[in-house]
């Protein structure tokens, strides 16, 4: 977990929901009073919890929404099943596998998954990610074009790899499939990044324990883990590697579970 709680002003505490409540409750979040002093800190208002950053004189602000915008679009337009993410994780075979998203982020392949009817479970460390992802979902649940898919996905505050471990060795437990999306290192070259990329890098960076991640969620899926990858970079782990299933950016390199 963060070592410091995470500011987060709102105007009435009534209208903050469990989720973000605990969060307070136990010392992860800090209630502000005023956000003039902060870098970075949660907004609740208008019914929707917002992250703003001001860095190098820009200010940076926006929620989970997977009601509106790119996530009605993909969820309308995306290509079902047959797109490449469905196909990497097994949904397109067997629509029954239960996932484990254990780098949520932004929750967006999260959604994707769930859109196309998987159940899905989201891990996430960061009290500030952990606490737009839930307002993200709550307010989902509250659309009726969406609330079905709202209610597949369920998440979890928690480090990914203590998640993991603690999960009973019964395979009825286990996630079927296990989804992890390392966060790219940064680009020193690249045209200027994306505002929601600017944020996460400024939150938690670039992971520096990704094979420990892969090798526990290895042992704990019971039938594949799938990570996803820059087109040219390289595999995680070459050497257990089954397969890969390639998009027009990205790739997903697939590690199939051998029959014990």
């Amino acid at each position: 977990m963060s070592s410091k709680p995470f500011p987060i002003f709102f105007s009435d505490s009534d209208l903050l929901s469990a989720d973000i409540k605990t969060l307070l409750e136990t010392g992860c979040c800090r209630a502000i009073s005023a956000y003039d002093e902060e870098t970075c800190f949660l907004n609740y208002n208008d019914e929707s919890l917002s992250i703003n950053l001001h860095l190098n004189n820009e200010s940076l602000s926006f929620c989970v929404d997977f009601v509106a915008g790119k996530a009605k679009h993909r969820r309308q337009y995306g290509g079902g099943k047959k797109q490449p993410l469905a196909k990497a994780c097994g949904i397109d075979k067997h629509p029954e596998w239960a996932i484990l998203d254990a780098t949520a982020g932004l929750g967006k392949d999260a959604f994707v998954l769930a859109s196309l009817g998987a159940d899905i479970t989201l891990c996430e460390q960061h009290p500030a990610l952990y606490a737009l992802l839930t307002d993200g979902i709550y307010r989902a649940s509250q659309d009726i074009d969406v609330a079905a898919i709202a209610n597949r996905m369920k998440c979890v505050h928690h480090n990914s790899v203590d998640y993991l471990m603690s999960l009973d060795s019964s395979l009825l437990t286990r996630p079927d499939v296990i989804y992890l999306d390392p966060m790219y290192p940064e680009r020193k070259k690249s045209a200027k990044i994306k505002k929601e990329m600017q944020v996460l890098q400024h939150l938690v960076g670039h992971a520096n324990d990704e094979n420990e991640l892969f090798v526990v969620a290895l042992k704990a899926a019971r039938h594949r883990v799938v990570v996803k990858r820059p087109k040219s970079a390289k595999a995680l782990i070459n050497s257990k590697l089954s397969y890969t299933v390639s998009s027009v950016n990205t790739r997903y390199d697939v590690y199939v579970k051998q029959p014990v």
